[in-house]
């Protein structure tokens, strides 16, 4: 495996901005492309926005066996919370495709999730997940995941509907050549962080 592009990580939006003319299309888009730097950057508190996120957000995840619905805005920063104690933030995505529309988008893409073996044991050892992992070691989970998010009438998030392949799943030990940091993401991803543009619901 050599190592990806974190600015990846908004390629296939930024690809879709380009050609995009539709108000409330690129709104949901800059808000889509905005919602990922933060929370791969653990800036995520700054999702919640009146102006990014409905009052009352769902979440609906699929995968690994399970389905878990998080239902408020304190389940889902619960699970933001839990991303940033585990110190799995750091993420690319490959090969996204993207449709935009009025409700919102679809996407599918490979996501690379950038673990350290002793935050991964650490996790193990509390009962949080994650697996026996050797703490000197670095590694990558490869998951292919649909998506779907709904957006309201002013380009806000509704929620994340989240389905993972499970069959197209794995974790690889990989070189700490290839593996991408959470103080690399910062400083590539934050300086291309811009803010939503204004935007008002056509009546």
């Amino acid at each position: 495996m050599t190592k990806l592009e974190i600015t990846m990580l908004t390629r296939a939006a930024d690809e879709l901005l380009a050609v995009t003319e539709n108000p409330l299309h690129r709104q949901i888009l800059e808000n889509y492309r905005r919602h990922a730097i933060l929370e791969v950057t653990g800036n995520w508190q700054q999702i919640f926005t009146p102006e990014m996120t409905v009052e009352h957000p769902v979440y609906r995840v699929n995968g690994g066996g399970m389905s878990m619905t998080l239902d408020g805005l304190d389940q889902v920063q619960a699970f933001y919370q839990g991303l940033s104690a585990t110190e799995t933030t750091v993420m690319v995505l490959e090969d996204e495709n993207i449709a935009v529309a009025d409700w919102g988008f679809a996407s599918e893409a490979i996501f690379h999730t950038y673990v350290t073996g002793a935050a991964a044991a650490a996790s193990f050892a509390r009962g949080e997940g994650g697996f026996d992992a050797d703490p000197e070691r670095f590694y990558v989970n490869r998951r292919r995941l649909a998506m779907i998010w709904p957006y309201d009438e002013r380009g806000r998030m509704i929620g994340e509907h989240v389905y993972v392949h499970d069959d197209d799943s794995a974790t690889v030990e990989v070189p700490q050549s290839d593996f991408i940091t959470f103080d690399e993401a910062c400083e590539q991803l934050l300086p291309t962080l811009r803010p939503l543009p204004a935007y008002e619901p056509v009546s």
